[in-house]
């Protein structure tokens, strides 16, 4: 039976979207968001991400049936300072069905079309700032919190579209067992920088002045898209509750932040058991699994004035982290994702510490060279 691509028009329509893959996924390595998450970041009139922002959403039905999603994105903020005209791609889920994920993509791509954008880029859930990539190589392990998993097939279906591969984002690393997290050096004191450790009474601040660290030191690097002040009052939200201070470390010349990195713990056995939903169990489950958040920690977070770069701020940086991993005796593993698999400076410094890329994220593109047609009734 032949394909069908629908639009999303309703709330019923939205959840049968979000609802996808909790039923693609099933005893996968996938980590289940929170739906109620899922839906807020989906939601126009809720989330700062589409206030200058539009996009389409489509479901790909077989006899009634869903087989597949996607996302067609448009962000203006992104595009207004990269001075592209790039469409997106997104929330890429489908079966192992050819003709629905083309389907699919092509009907992302003529919506994008008829916006007069000149090519498409993904996935993207929604930019950068969110998940993005798309998996293409250590599929048997549960990724890092905040990182996608898919199904192998996925590349094959992008390739078979013929999209082509624009960039790969790496996931890097550092094992106990190393000899980064076994002896690691202790740094001379520096008369020249100071740090210290986030704080309970400091930590909305000190993640506003991480951000702002943040924004101008990756404003140069592919793909970055900028937050807007909405936007990261959302992130702060988000992370203040999962923040450990122990991995939150600021580095300061002269009284001003210079320089900073926030490491996350794992959570992704909670997110696991949870399955999309939080209920009166979930500050039980949470206690029980404690233990197993402190296993793993990823470095979300990253960010040097570059004015300090060839201070040898980096290292110093990445090995006072890591000295506060080797202080913690459940740790097995710390990760920095995504990088840039371009950003050699970042490469060379994490695998200078043992650290050895576990996962291979991809951005894809194509060009969009089908004629505009025009299509109504923008969803966002």
């Amino acid at each position: 039976m032949a394909v069908g691509i629908f639009p999303v028009l309703s709330g019923l329509d939205l959840q049968a979207f979000i609802d996808f893959p909790y039923q693609l996924h099933v005893q996968s390595p996938w980590v289940p968001p929170l739906r109620s998450q899922e839906r807020l970041l989906l939601s126009p009139a809720l989330h700062p991400f589409w206030q200058n922002a539009s996009g389409r959403l489509f479901l790909a039905k077989r006899q009634g049936k869903i087989v597949g999603r996607i996302a067609a994105i448009i962000d203006r903020t992104y595009n207004a300072y990269a001075h592209e005209a790039c469409g997106a791609f997104g929330f890429f889920e489908c079966q192992n069905d050819h003709e629905a994920a083309h389907a699919l993509l092509n009907a992302a791509q003529a919506w994008l079309a008829a916006q007069g954008m000149d090519f498409m880029r993904g996935p993207l859930n929604p930019s950068t700032n969110y998940t993005c990539g798309l998996l293409v190589d250590g599929f048997d392990e549960a990724p890092a919190l905040m990182m996608p998993w898919n199904p192998p097939y996925y590349a094959e279906l992008l390739a078979s579209w013929q999209a082509y591969k624009e960039q790969d984002l790496l996931a890097y690393r550092i094992f106990r067992h190393s000899h980064s997290l076994q002896d690691i050096p202790t740094q001379p004191p520096s008369s020249t920088f100071s740090c210290r450790h986030a704080s309970k009474a400091t930590l909305k601040q000190d993640i506003q002045s991480l951000l702002s660290i943040y924004r101008r030191s990756w404003a140069k690097n592919f793909l970055y898209s900028p937050l807007t002040v909405d936007e990261e009052k959302v992130m702060i939200q988000e992370l203040l509750p999962i923040v450990d201070c122990d991995y939150f470390v600021l580095f300061f010349h002269e009284n001003t932040v210079c320089a900073g990195m926030v490491a996350l713990p794992d959570l992704t056995p909670l997110l696991r058991q949870l399955h999309g939903k939080l209920s009166l169990a979930a500050p039980f489950q949470y206690l029980a699994l404690r233990p197993l958040f402190r296993r793993g920690y990823r470095i979300m977070l990253f960010g040097i004035e570059e004015r300090y770069r060839l201070f040898g701020l980096p290292s110093l940086l990445l090995s006072y982290m890591l000295e506060q991993a080797r202080k913690n005796t459940d740790l097995e593993w710390v990760e920095g994702s995504w990088v840039l698999e371009d950003n050699a400076a970042i490469c060379d410094l994490i695998e200078d510490f043992s650290g050895i890329i576990t996962r291979r994220y991809r951005i894809y593109r194509k060009e969009i060279i089908s004629c505009r047609c025009s299509q109504e009734n923008v969803l966002f």
